[in-house]
């Protein structure tokens, strides 16, 4: 089976993926990559910050496969204050 290099991207914090996953195809090597998105988003919003978020999933050559990207925010109330999550600095 292939293997996969997962990067992922919180705002200007950029992480290289220099282990990969091996994954069956294309398809499951972008199922890994919008799951992880997933998780980026998940604490991304528990720190209560806007974020540009991505993953690029590219092959063993090298080559880019494909690009997974949104931008997520939470807009926490003041009376409520925010919550306490890990911080993205120790993701990216």
């Amino acid at each position: 089976m292939p293997r996969y290099f997962i990067d992922a991207a919180v705002g200007s914090l950029r992480d290289r993926d220099d282990d990969g996953v091996v994954a069956l195809d294309d398809t499951s090597a972008h199922e890994i990559a919008v799951a992880t998105l997933h998780d980026l988003a998940r604490i991304a919003t528990a720190e209560g910050r806007e974020a540009p978020l991505s993953v690029v999933v590219r092959t063993e050559t090298g080559e880019r496969l494909c690009t997974v990207s949104m931008t997520i925010s939470t807009d926490w109330s003041s009376a409520r204050g925010s919550a306490a999550g890990r911080v993205l600095e120790q993701v990216a």
